[in-house]
C-alpha cells in the first residue's frame, strides 16, 4: 500500500473541517442542540447529567491531588538524604547517579 504524503493528510482534513463548518453556518438547525440539552432544568436527566459532570470534576481533582502528593513526597525525601561532604550548608536537591550513593 503506498504511502500518502503528510501534505495531503493535512489538505484533506483542513477541507472537511471547512465543509462542516459551512454546513453548521448554513444549516444551523442541524447545529443546533438536541431536545435532551433543550429539556426542563428540572427534570431527573439533567439531574443526572449536572452529578456525572461533578463526578467528574472530582476524578480530575482526585488525581491532580496524587501528583502533588508524590511531588511532596519525593521533596520531602530528597530533604532526609545527607548532604555532601563539599556541599555548603543550605541542603538541595542533588542527582543520585544509579539509585544508589
Amino acid at each position: 500500500m503506498a504511502r500518502i504524503p503528510r501534505h495531503l493528510i493535512a489538505s484533506r482534513a483542513a477541507a472537511v473541517a471547512g465543509v462542516a463548518g459551512i454546513m453548521a453556518l448554513a444549516l444551523p438547525q442541524l447545529a443546533a442542540a438536541c431536545a435532551v440539552c433543550f429539556g426542563a432544568a428540572d427534570s431527573p436527566m439533567v439531574h443526572g447529567q449536572n452529578q456525572a459532570i461533578l463526578f467528574l470534576l472530582g476524578i480530575v481533582a482526585l488525581v491532580q491531588v496524587g501528583v502533588v502528593k508524590v511531588i511532596w513526597d519525593f521533596r520531602q525525601r530528597a530533604k532526609r538524604l545527607p548532604p555532601p561532604p563539599t556541599a555548603p550548608a543550605i541542603r538541595r536537591l542533588r542527582l543520585i547517579h544509579g539509585g544508589k550513593n
